[in-house]
Parts: structure tokens; sequence; C-alpha cells
């Protein structure tokens, strides 16, 4: 049932039934905690099979637990694919264990006796030929012209119209020296099974295995579990397996995030090198980014906040804002020695004229993304970055920054003042 209250299916052997909880304040279960109460009591359900999914908030990032096989046959991947989802079902922690390759209705095949047709010298291209006149005819001749016809027509032989149903294959005879041999003594039909459809990726078929990890369990240690057994599985030559999922994704979402940041980071300094004229000068505006992390990581640590991708967004956003309140503190106090101002008192002014315009946009910002980090879990660890970092770097900064200022320019300025 979805949300609206009407049922849907994705097709006409499963449905799909969409359960909409009450507030959390008003109910004594947690969603989790329904979730796995359901798959209790259907675990033996007698008509069917019962999979129970939990909605979450962001973007999707895929499954838990994902493996992707690849090969030539579609046979030999349900045959590995099979091993690899019952290792999964006994797997403490997983559950909803899927395949990608969703079973048709079976479709009936010939399947061929090589022994036989050998004994009595047919190939399989011979049964061939017959089964292709049976079920769609076979063409003898290409644009021929007829005597009381003015266009050109394909000569086609094929069965009478009547022998068109399964049984009938049984009249199907291939050719011998004194009588024609039945089909069904070089053949025999079998019930296989039919895929929906077929997926390949990098030019073979793939099946995928996905399955979700309960709450309370290691994502990443069943992951590990998953990785050796398919690595002592038999694979056939030509055939391979990768993993995929949400751990894939998140791995290479935050390799993309720390490739920005080392982007941001030189394109950073490259600017204040030439607004500044001076490298060492340009580092020690970029100090203060070491300062903001480690109080992003000290406060997280306190507040048991995990380090999530949205995290990792507003540790980038934080690059920009705490660098731009080191280039005022750096700036103000080139300005104070252009006026020639003594070294000392350059830096004293400029630390205590530029605190409260630091304070001010530091706060406004702090209050202004104060709603967002406490209005839903998703962006906590986004807010939460930028208001640690600004809390920690903004109060140390205004210290740090004028005592290294003065440490590392200390020669430009023989007599400084105590």
């Amino acid at each position: 049932m979805s949300a609206d209250g009407s049922f849907g299916s994705s097709s006409s052997e499963s449905s799909l039934l969409t359960l909409i909880l009450k507030e959390q304040d008003d109910r004594d279960l947690s969603s989790m905690e329904i979730a796995q109460s359901i798959r209790q009591n259907y675990a033996d359900y007698p008509h069917g099979r019962v999979s129970v999914m939990e909605v979450s908030g962001g973007p999707p990032a895929g499954a838990d637990i994902q493996i992707t096989l690849l090969g030539e046959k579609t046979e030999t991947l349900e045959e590995l694919a099979q091993d690899i989802s019952v290792f999964l079902e006994q797997t403490e922690g997983v559950t909803n264990v899927e395949r990608s390759l969703k079973g048709a209705p079976p479709k009936i095949v010939l399947v061929p006796d090589q022994d036989a047709l050998l004994q009595n010298g047919y190939s399989p291209e011979d049964i061939s030929i017959v089964l292709e006149t049976f079920s769609r005819g076979f063409e003898i001749a290409k644009d021929v012209s007829l005597d009381d016809l003015e266009e050109k027509r394909d000569i086609v032989l094929r069965m009478s119209p009547e022998t068109t149903s399964v049984k009938d294959i049984g009249i199907l005879s291939l050719p011998q020296d004194t009588e024609r041999a039945s089909l069904y003594s070089f053949t025999h039909l079998e019930l296989q099974a039919n895929p929906s459809e077929i997926l390949r990726e990098d030019a073979k078929r793939s099946l995928t295995v996905t399955a979700s990890v309960l709450d309370g369990y290691a994502t990443p240690e069943i992951g590990a579990q998953l990785e050796a057994f398919a690595t002592e599985l038999p694979f056939p030559s030509g055939y391979e397996w990768k993993t995929g999922g949400v751990n894939e994704e998140n791995a290479r979402s935050i390799q993309s995030i720390l490739q920005a940041m080392l982007l941001a980071f030189i394109l950073i300094l490259a600017t204040l090198v030439i607004h500044l004229g001076s490298y060492r000068k340009a580092i020690i505006v970029l100090l203060v980014i070491p300062l903001a992390l480690s109080g992003v990581f000290i406060i997280f640590a306190l507040t048991g906040t995990p380090l999530s991708f949205p995290a990792l967004i507003g540790i980038l956003a934080l690059f920009g804002i705490v660098v731009n309140n080191s280039i005022i503190v750096v700036d103000k106090i080139n300005q104070n020695l252009a006026m020639d101002m003594k070294q000392s008192e350059a830096i004293a002014d400029a630390s205590a004229s530029r605190l409260e315009p630091i304070f001010l946009s530091s706060l406004t910002t702090i209050i202004g993304l104060t709603p967002i980090t406490l209005s839903d879990p998703l962006w906590q660890g986004l807010g939460g970055a930028i208001i640690s970092g600004l809390i920690f770097s903004g109060t140390i900064m205004l210290f740090f920054i004028p005592v290294v200022y003065a440490m590392w320019f200390r020669q430009e300025s023989p007599i400084l003042e105590k």
C-alpha cells in the first residue's frame, strides 16, 4: 500500500505495502524493532516471501551489501549467485537477500543427445534447421519473380499453420537411409528457468546479489566476510566478481571530497600568495585550517557524532570560512606595519580590532546553522562540522596567529618590544 493508501505492485507475482508509522513519541517500538518483528513473524510464510525494507533519509547510496557476478552464461551465474545467497541468508545480521535476475515463466528447451546424433551422422545444426522451419520457416529464395504477380516475393518453406504447438514437435523428423526418424529419437524436452531480462556490464552478462544489514551490525565486517567467501568459490575461467553497495559508494564519495579538499587547499594557497605577496604569510593564514579540523574531531568525539558524508561537506565549507577570518587578522597586521607601527603594537592592535567582527560573523553563522543541525540527523554532520570548527578555531586563532606571525617575522623587525 502506498502513501496515499492504495495498493501497488511491480509485477503480477509481487505486491508492495508501505507502512506509515506514528510519530516516535507516540509508539513504544522503533522502526528497526517493528521491521525486525515483521521479519520474524513472516519468516516461514507459506504463500510467498516477505521482505521488509526501512526507508532512510538522504540520497540513495545502494544496498548495504552488494556483489556483482560477471560471466558468459546466465546458468553459471545463477549457480554462483545461489551459493552466495545461501551464505548471506545464514550470516547473522543480514536480511532481504535479493538477486537482480528475476525469473519469468519457464521456457521449453529441446536438449539434443550428442551421442545419438553422432551415431546417426547428424549434428545439432541439423536439428536447428528443422526447428527453424517448424517455428518461422526457412527462406529458400529471395526476390523471385512469379508469372501471375508483378512484384517480386521471397520463397519461404514453412510448416502447415496447424502445426504450431509444442506437442507438434513429435511429428518432426530427420531423414535416414530407409525411413525418417522422429526428432524425439535424438532429443528430449526440458523446462528451464527463463530470466525476464539479461543485464550486461563490461560486455559480459551480470547478476547482482544484494542484502540489507540489521541495525547493530557492522556493514564493513559482513562485507569482508562476503569477500572472503567469494574468493573461495570455484569461479570458472572468464567469470569474476566485484563488490558494491553503500560502502563502495561512500568510499567513492569520500575520495571525491578529499580530492576537492586538496584542490581547494592549493587554490586558496595560490590566491593568498598572490594577494599577500609572501609564502610565509599565506601559510600562516592556512594554519588555521588544522585548528578548525582538530576542533571538529574533538567535538564530534565528545558528542558521539559520526563523521558522515555531509560532515565532510561541512569541513570543505569550513575551509573558506576560517581562512576568511584568518585573512582579516593578517591583513590588518600588514596594514598596521605599513603605517610604520612597531611589530608588537601592530600585532596587538590587529588582534584587538578584529576580535569583534570575527566574533560577530562567527556567531551569526553558528546561529544560522543551528536550526538545520537540530532539525534532521542527516544534516547534523554538516552543520555540526561548521559550528565545531568555528567555535574551536575562532577562540584559538586570535592567540595563535599573532604568536606565529611574531615568531616567523622576528628577523624583519630587529627590535621586538617586550
